[in-house]
């Protein structure tokens, strides 16, 4: 999967830059991407790029799902949506005012869950229950919603957005470059003081999305399930969303502090990307942003998955078409085996001359769908290769599984040299005719250095990928591809017996 994306950003660039230079992208990257650490550890990440006055922004934060635990799953998600609501001068229209309905409204909110947790009978809850709404509407008095979209949007801003991952949080916008100091002035003040108003109404939106998600979505259910059976101990399992029943429980207390304790200089990078004079954008970041307190860098997850020594297997029922769902345990990126799952997966299933596609979809006609995806569901710690696949008609499972065993089987032991040029070449193909944005290259760049703490990572992608050779990909299958690190979850249509 993380092939596509990082195809993408490397070609983000090459337009009009990069042809313009003697050299590889790599070489543009490391000549003009300008990295900065301000005195509380937050990176700084700059390049001036581009003829249009325009500047993308991200800021993201080291922490995702992963970071969670079972009282407090759902909180990276949850604060995705809170820190969308403002602070004690944006977002409401007399903050004095709402402050003694914010409180009320926290310390009935706790009692509630309480309650409900312990003694789900008591007499008390309804009254309480009537008294958190009356609240709620008379603190919407104050209330202005969608601040931040209103306020960017006056200034030109588009994508303002927000996403989060099992590794990783991110807030991003684009702008024009003669707003950078007041996107500077507004983040930081959301990053220093922000206010999780209606947090009990945006944790039912986010019952409800879960519900939605999964409730209706057959392969959706599925995909959580083969995560949690794939991950045993490690909090990859976790459920970005959250788990259903705990949801209703995120306590306000905990998710505050999950923000206190992760959101944190030490783990934040900014990166802009844009038209810029890099020495005027290092002052105005760090005139707003190296004032945030740094606080104690919490501590790296150091539960390991235990190695598997025989396949786990499942199977699900659901009002739904057959899909199924293979994976196998792998190391992670920056190891040279990850970069070889990246080759492995596009042979697989990059695009209608791939391996499985070829096979299964055009000419057995087994296949509605094939997916292969390397990297799941994260990079921070080892993760997954997964292939996704829909039979097609007759086809049942059971056949479509062995068949792309049987396809896996056939590319190892007849893929050629040639095979591999193909494909970095088509890779640099890909280069040549992309996009060209500087929301993708900021993406990427922001990835890397969050991550995996160097965004150079970036700049050598497909000098690595191009020194890999048939016997790494060989070896890679014949290491991992086998049954007993392997996972296979089975969905069946509920409808028939």
């Amino acid at each position: 999967m993380r092939i596509f994306v990082l195809m993408y950003i490397i070609v983000l660039l090459f337009p009009y830059t990069v042809r313009s230079e003697e050299g590889d992208p790599g070489d543009y990257f490391r000549k003009n991407v300008v990295h900065k650490r301000l005195a509380n550890g937050i990176s700084l990440i700059m390049l001036n790029r581009g003829f249009s006055p325009t500047l993308s922004f991200e800021i993201d934060f080291k922490v995702g799902s992963v970071d969670e635990t079972y009282r407090t799953a759902g909180s990276a998600h949850l604060l995705e949506h809170m820190l969308f609501k403002g602070t004690d001068r944006v977002g409401t229209t007399n903050f004095k005012e709402e402050k003694k309905i914010l409180d009320e409204i926290e310390t009935i909110g706790e009692t509630l869950d309480r309650l409900k947790l312990i003694n789900p009978g008591n007499l008390m809850i309804p009254g309480l229950e009537k008294r958190l709404k009356e609240l709620q509407k008379e603190q919407g008095k104050y209330i202005v919603n969608a601040p931040y979209d209103t306020l960017y949007t006056a200034r030109g801003g588009v994508g303002l957005n927000a996403s989060t991952s099992k590794d990783k949080t991110g807030y991003y916008i684009e702008l024009p470059s003669k707003q950078l100091e007041f996107w500077a002035q507004l983040e930081s003040e959301r990053l220093r003081n922000p206010v999780l108003r209606e947090f009990y109404l945006e944790r039912n939106n986010v019952i409800e999305e879960r519900l939605m998600r999964y409730g209706s979505s057959g392969e959706g259910s599925l995909y959580e399930l083969f995560i949690g059976k794939a991950f045993n101990a490690h909090p990859y399992r976790h459920p970005i969303i959250g788990w259903e029943s705990n949801i209703p429980n995120l306590s306000i207390k905990d998710v505050r502090d999950f923000y206190r304790t992760y959101y944190i200089p030490s783990r934040m990078t900014i990166t802009i990307v844009g038209k810029q004079d890099v020495n005027e954008t290092e002052r105005i970041i760090k005139k707003y942003f190296e004032g945030i307190e740094g606080r104690p860098e919490p501590s790296e997850i150091t539960i390991k998955e235990p190695a598997m020594n025989g396949e786990t297997r499942f199977s699900y029922y659901f009002e739904s078409n057959p899909y199924i769902i293979i994976g196998w345990h792998k190391p992670t990126f920056p190891s040279r085996d990850d970069y070889i799952f990246e080759m492995i997966s596009e042979i697989l299933a990059g695009g209608k001359s791939s391996v499985l596609y070829k096979s299964m979809i055009l000419e057995k006609k087994m296949l509605s769908s094939v997916k292969v995806w390397n990297g799941t569901p994260g990079s921070r710690y080892d993760n997954l290769l997964i292939v996704f696949a829909a039979p097609r008609g007759a086809a049942g499972i059971e056949e479509a599984e062995k068949e792309i065993y049987a396809g896996i089987d056939k590319m190892a032991r007849e893929i050629t040299s040639n095979d591999l040029n193909k494909i970095i070449n088509k890779m640099e193909s890909e280069i040549v005719f992309g996009l060209d944005t500087n929301r993708g290259i900021t993406r990427l760049l922001s990835h890397y250095q969050t991550l995996h703490g160097n965004w150079e990572y970036l700049a050598d992608y497909l000098k690595v990928l191009k020194s890999i050779t048939v016997e790494d990909i060989q070896g890679a299958v014949r290491k991992y591809m086998i049954h007993k690190n392997r996972i296979v979850g089975v969905l069946h249509d509920s409808r028939k017996k």
